[in-house]
């Protein structure tokens, strides 16, 4: 690993792609019987200063689908808040599982939901009075720094991701 080198390489078989899928795949107009649009000028998004609007929302938990974001919105200066959606939640997380042969190539696996994704979540008042019964008020503290190292640029990078993309 140190010197950069590919020391093996191994390849059973050449597997093919899957079949496209006129539906879900985005081709040129003439592969899918129609044409093209020819009049949709380019959309150039530029904000050199940065964005004039925040975001506003508020995170819940339920026991069988976990995160939930209530409320969307954006604030857009003069105009006041904006809303965008009312409820999202994160029930599942699909994971492809990478065969390309029929009919596998469009199966997934539906980890978080299959279980319920806050039914395995305990109380937080369950958990800090655990906590202060067991370590007392130096318990409250105990790994926090090693963690907050740990999660933070973790963190920063998925919300980065997230808004971004």
């Amino acid at each position: 690993m140190q010197n950069m080198v590919v020391i093996e390489f191994e390849d059973c078989k050449l597997v093919p792609l899957p079949p496209a899928d006129p539906l879900r795949t985005y081709t040129a107009g003439e592969t899918r019987g129609g044409v093209d649009r020819s009049d949709v000028k380019p959309l150039q998004i530029i904000q050199p200063e940065g964005p004039n609007f925040r975001w506003n929302f508020r995170i819940g938990f339920t026991p069988r689908e976990g995160l939930v974001i209530y409320s969307v919105a954006y604030v857009d200066g003069s105009r006041g808040r904006r809303p965008i959606t009312h409820r999202l939640s994160f029930v599942q997380m699909v994971v492809p599982y990478g065969d390309p042969n029929e009919p596998h190539y469009r199966k997934n696996a539906f980890d978080a939901g299959e279980d319920g994704l806050g039914k395995n979540a305990h109380s937080l008042k369950k958990a800090l009075v655990s906590i202060g019964k067991d370590d007392g008020i130096k318990g409250y503290w105990k790994g926090n720094l090693p963690q907050v190292i740990r999660v933070v640029p973790y963190s920063a990078v998925q919300l980065f991701a997230y808004e971004t993309y």
